[in-house]
């Protein structure tokens, strides 16, 4: 038997919510008399008081019935019925600056290494995800650089040591930003902090989704290196993907669900134009791109072909590259007037610029319809208008559709297995 005390008994406003109408409206009235009966049998001192005091509990208890009468009646989103209906979601999130939110629970970058995110860059795509699945946590391990940063650090990656196998790499001498294997090692610690006596209880187990989507730096990377080089890269990198999955599966001990988004081409990037094939860029004949290219096919494939064999949990990949060239190609047949044979051209476009970010750097020419931001750098007037917010990352509404996109896939694909 446990030393605490029972609670005393009070009226819990949830039983009138569900008991019928006449109950509901029973329970009110003798609520209200005891109330009055109580106000009418003080002294004529506090005889105002109460009897104010009485008229609110009134108009409460009519609110009341007003519930009782109605709420049998309303129909729930499905979303918010998922708050009642399931266990409390936790998302955990290992990543680069495509998924990093900028708040940290462990490890926190210095001052120097602190990325910064504009208001008008809105969230990134696990948080809006988190917010149409309904979940209560956003546990962010994933790691990024400000923009303002030069040389001198590699961005995230599933495996930085790859790069001292790529030839022609720029990185000689930088230091790694947290990859994969670092980030979980991070979320592992932080665990153990958290649950000193052992691991969360079930139902926070079975209500956890975990996120990894890396790729966009990795094949940035990789792609300088030789044909060889690069695939190898790609094919170790998967290795090290499924490791460090089994290293989560055997720290939950528990069936892992976990979200990994495809990698994108990096060749459609406002970047990869800018410092790569373009006039000032370092790839003049094409090669890096049709390296890339070739990667990013090599890498779904296996990331397919693995996620299928893996049994120590369910992994969902998004069709996030599919849907990305989707984004572009719509637009620009649209400006042209055509269409193709899936019906893209005729579904309408919401971006008015696919090939630029919102955020101009030096290496695109100014236009009329940018204004400053607060470092100074061009912007455009409309953000959400934009696919890309600058160079090297997606604006602020494409980042809400792939986040409610997954949601909804998961949700009507996979919800019975994954309790969505």
């Amino acid at each position: 038997m446990s030393d605490r005390q029972s609670p005393e008994p009070r009226v819990d406003l949830r039983m009138i919510l569900t008991r019928s109408s006449d109950d509901s409206l029973l329970l009110a009235a003798l609520l209200a008399a005891s109330m009055f009966s109580f106000s009418g049998g003080v002294g004529l001192k506090h005889h105002k008081l109460f009897s104010r005091f009485a008229l609110i509990v009134g108009f409460g208890l009519c609110g009341i019935l007003y519930l009782a009468w109605e709420l049998p009646s309303l129909e729930l989103p499905p979303r918010v019925q998922n708050l009642w209906k399931q266990p409390p979601r936790r998302l955990i999130v290992f990543g680069d600056s495509w998924s990093d939110n900028g708040q940290y629970l462990i490890d926190q970058p210095t001052e120097a290494l602190l990325p910064s995110r504009e208001e008008a860059q809105g969230r990134v795509w696990t948080e809006w995800l988190c917010l149409f699945i309904a979940c209560g946590q956003h546990d962010n391990f994933a790691r990024s650089l400000p923009s303002s940063l030069g040389s001198g650090y590699i961005n995230p990656m599933i495996d930085s040591s790859l790069l001292e196998k790529i030839s022609h790499s720029e990185n000689e001498g930088a230091q790694p930003l947290a990859d994969l294997k670092t980030q979980v090692a991070h979320w592992i610690r932080f665990e153990r902090e958290r649950y000193p006596m052992g691991h969360p209880r079930d139902l926070e187990r079975n209500g956890t989704i975990f996120t990894i989507w890396f790729s966009l730096w990795d094949l940035w990377y990789f792609s300088k290196g030789t044909k060889d080089e690069a695939s190898e890269a790609v094919k170790r990198t998967m290795d090290t993907l499924f490791e460090q999955l089994d290293v989560i599966a055997e720290q939950w001990s528990s069936h892992v669900k976990v979200i990994i988004p495809e990698a994108i081409d990096p060749t459609f990037l406002p970047g990869w134009q800018a410092m790569r094939t373009g006039p000032f860029g370092s790839d003049q004949k094409a090669d890096e791109q049709r390296n890339a290219v070739r990667l990013v096919e090599q890498w779904n494939n296996a990331l397919a072909d693995r996620a299928f064999t893996w049994e120590r949990g369910d992994v969902y990949i998004s069709s996030t590259n599919e849907w990305l060239l989707d984004q572009v190609r719509e637009q620009q047949l649209i400006v042209g007037a055509l269409s193709d044979s899936n019906g893209l051209g005729t579904n309408g476009s919401p971006w008015i610029n696919v090939q630029s970010g919102c955020i101009r750097t030096t290496h695109h020419d100014r236009s009329p319809e940018l204004e400053k931001t607060h470092s100074g750098k061009d912007r455009c007037a409309e953000p959400h208008k934009y696919l890309f917010w600058d160079d090297m990352h997606l604006g602020p509404e494409a980042m809400k559709m792939m986040g409610e996109g997954i949601s909804q896939d998961i949700m009507t694909s996979g919800g019975r297995l994954w309790g969505v």
